[in-house]
């Protein structure tokens, strides 16, 4: 939603009853708007979701998660053949289960195709069919999981169920079905942290069970409100952050696989797997030519999950997680966090900030993405296409060399007026990638344009322009004006840098970023070149023989005195050396969090693989 687009869907929601007159039925277009404003509702709340996440891992992101499926499901909705209550409920099925993130997710997606299998040729659902709905939906979220366990989600559902079977007929109005459902979901989830240790330790309820509440409350709100918009007086249930973080799971990687056009039995698969780790969930959606199957598991193997996705149909998309570093990530961010104010501004950057998805959204950074095309087939950097399947492209020989694209004026302006259209800022500040690099902030300004927008050019790319963002985001939770983040900025710029060295200079030079450093690259014959972003751009510092030479030169480069300096190192496709760099880095230069990742799609078109980076920003 944003711009003209998102002024149409305003209007649709608007129109989904009268105010005041019992809504009696639902049909595909009523649907289609309660999904939505569920979605929008939910997102609202998804950092406090985020903060209360302490099971099966403390990772910080079932509030993103949820966010990022039902915002899928939405787009379903949004994209049905027809406006057939069918299609429509078909349609989020499998757009939910394409876009389902983390286990929360892959449930919600199951919850949906329950729904659309309970729906089946109806043209409407009347009041006497919402408790067939909610049993058919609970019943196949339960399904998917290979251990179900009580006080999640699974337990909201299906308490929800089951009380609307007892009220069926008692209730005369859809909207009465859904308060009652609501207030059973609290009753639940107030005794969900009764059911599991990991929640009562915490003291906080399921992450998970109250991100559902929230999706019925902004359908509840919709329906009585005739509108959807953010609304202090709607009751919602709070949670305090909790003290203690704990991880409950003995496995390493949270681990997702999508595949496409698979024709296996689900419970074969899912006992095939079933040693491999846990939080299995096994997840196929099939309606009409679409059928996809997800994978979920948190597992200490996950190329080996991988290899028996790969083997059943067309893995479309791969997630592989370390929980551990998100885990410790999150003892820190939510210790520096605890005392915090409302945010009027809002922070968007670009796709080549690199964030992890999680640390994106724990900081409630909005992230546009740019495209990169191989030949014919455009993807969108972080959203169609993740870091692995970029690299798994580019070893292919058969591909194309990839290119990049700078996302249009009008994408700026659909985001940006989205997020004023909420009412969760009144000001937006949008980071971007060097100018000397990229195009990107003057289409992002020119999507400002009429709109309470600053775009400021980091002089920086990739984890460095992350760790602006970071920078600017917790100046905004401070509380601290627009004017003075940027003039903060500003300063910061004059004290950041990058030092890297790369695996091949094919990219480089082939990609024309390279500035200066042109005629000396092309002088190296077999040399590893180290070289430097200053000013936003790309300078030859130094040549080397091997890659250890490499990582000591880059090492004294950095400043001596690295105290009070923010870290991030980056990589593409060569883990190896992320740990010690890390450690050299806490034990020599004073670092408390470092920030690591691979380099994405849209910056790894342009350096390959075998880049190594150490960046640095003072402040």
């Amino acid at each position: 939603m944003g711009g003209k687009k998102g002024r149409t869907d305003r209007v649709l929601i608007l129109r989904i009853c009268r105010k005041g007159v019992a809504l009696r039925y639902l049909d595909g277009k009523r649907l289609q708007k309660a999904v939505n404003a569920g979605w929008h509702w939910l997102n609202q709340n998804r950092e406090g979701l985020n903060a209360i996440n302490v099971f099966p891992v403390a990772d910080g992101d079932t509030g993103s998660n949820m966010s990022q499926t039902l915002r899928s499901a939405a787009l379903g909705a949004n994209s049905a053949k027809s406006n057939s209550l069918a299609d429509v409920a078909d349609s989020i099925a499998i757009y939910s289960l394409r876009g389902a993130q983390g286990n929360s997710g892959v449930i919600l997606s199951q919850y949906f195709k329950g729904v659309a299998e309970y729906i089946g040729n109806r043209k409407r659902l009347y009041v006497e069919d919402i408790a067939g709905t909610f049993a058919a939906g609970a019943d196949s979220a339960y399904r998917s999981v290979k251990e179900p366990r009580e006080g999640t989600i699974l337990t909201v559902l299906r308490e929800i169920a089951e009380h609307a079977e007892e009220i069926k007929g008692k209730r005369k109005s859809i909207s009465q079905m859904i308060e009652s459902a609501i207030e059973r979901g609290k009753q639940t989830l107030a005794n969900t942290k009764h059911k599991l240790k990991a929640l009562s330790d915490a003291d906080v309820v399921d992450a998970g069970g109250l991100g559902f509440v929230h999706f019925m409350e902004g359908i509840h709100y919709l329906i009585k409100k005739g509108e959807f918009e953010k609304d202090e007086s709607l009751e919602s249930f709070e949670q305090n952050l909790p003290e203690r973080i704990e991880k409950y799971t003995r496995y390493r990687y949270c681990s997702e696989f999508l595949v496409k056009g698979w024709d296996y039995d689900v419970d074969a698969i899912r006992r095939n797997l079933e040693n491999s780790g846990d939080s299995l969930i096994v997840a196929g959606t099939a309606f009409g030519q679409d059928s996809y199957l997800r994978i979920h598991i948190h597992t200490d193997h996950p190329d080996d999950v991988e290899a028996l996705a790969r083997s059943i149909g067309v893995l479309e998309k791969r997630k592989v997680e370390d929980m551990m570093a998100q885990n410790e990530a999150m003892r820190s961010w939510r210790a520096r966090y605890r005392q915090t104010v409302p945010k009027t501004i809002r922070i968007v950057t670009d796709s080549t900030c690199d964030l992890p998805p999680e640390i994106a959204a724990f900081h409630d950074i909005e992230i546009v993405p740019l495209k990169v095309a191989f030949g014919s087939e455009t993807y969108r950097d972080g959203v169609d296409l993740d870091s692995y399947s970029f690299y798994e492209k580019l070893s292919d020989q058969s591909n194309a060399l990839p290119k990049t694209s700078q996302p249009s004026p009008s994408e700026f302006k659909e985001r940006y007026a989205e997020m004023l259209e909420r009412g969760d800022c009144h000001q937006i500040l949008s980071l971007h990638l060097s100018s000397m690099l990229s195009g990107t902030i003057n289409s992002a300004t020119s999507g400002a344009k009429g709109q309470k927008v600053v775009c400021f050019d980091s002089g920086t790319v990739s984890l460095g322009l992350g760790l602006m963002a970071i920078a600017a985001s917790e100046m905004a939770r401070e509380g601290k004006s627009l004017k003075d983040i940027i003039a903060c900025l500003e300063e910061r710029k004059k004290d950041q840098g990058l030092y890297f060295t790369l695996g091949t200079l094919e990219y480089l030079i082939k990609g024309g970023r390279v500035g200066k450093a042109r005629g000396y690259l092309g002088r190296l014959l077999g040399l590893k070149p180290i070289l430097a972003l200053q000013n936003g751009e790309v300078l030859p510092v130094a040549r080397v023989r091997s890659q250890e030479a490499a990582l000591e030169k880059i090492i004294s480069y950095l400043p001596g005195d690295g105290y009070g300096y923010r870290w991030a190192v980056g990589h593409t496709k060569c883990p190896q050396q992320i740990e010690l760099i890390t450690e050299i880095l806490r034990e020599r230069f004073g670092a408390i969090d470092v920030l690591a990742g691979e380099i994405g799609p849209t910056v790894g078109t342009h350096i390959g693989p075998g880049a190594l980076g150490i960046f640095f920003m003072k402040g």
